[in-house]
């Protein structure tokens, strides 16, 4: 199931992706599929899920430290692609093509704007004839 990562964003993590498992989970013990050593991270930390309707969830496994989505701690959330995922010092982006927030499909979001490379054409050539004309490199 390669189709879902974690994109270090900052902290020992930065530039480095992992990708997501059927369970991963997070922390600073060697039994973590996503290991860090990090001494502000418990051992095993937060774990992310694939669910049953091919949704993705975050839980908390350890109160000893913050589990923060998208800047607001949480337990158990449901989480989404370019969801930020902070624990301890380390920060992930979530890139999972298809978990589109519901934010993205909105209908202002997916509207289709106008497409002014024509127009810009148009114009660039008009003014380049119009120039041409003027000094007389034109035959009329």
């Amino acid at each position: 199931m390669n189709k879902y990562r974690l994109k270090g964003a900052s902290g020992k993590v930065a530039g480095l992706s992992h990708d997501l498992g059927q369970r991963t989970r997070i922390g600073s013990d060697a039994a973590c599929e996503l290991r860090v050593d990090d001494p502000k991270l418990s051992a095993m930390q937060a774990e992310i899920s694939l669910q049953a309707d091919g949704s993705l969830r975050l839980v908390q496994l350890d109160n000893s430290g913050d589990v923060l989505l998208n800047g607001k701690a949480v337990s158990d959330a449901l989480i989404n692609s370019g969801d930020e995922i902070r624990l301890g010092t380390c920060r992930w982006v979530l890139q999972a093509p298809g978990l589109r927030p519901e934010k993205v499909l909105t209908q202002q979001a997916v509207k289709r704007g106008m497409n002014w490379m024509p127009w810009l054409m148009a114009a660039a050539l008009s003014s380049a004839a119009a120039l041409a004309w003027q000094r007389g490199w034109l035959p009329f």
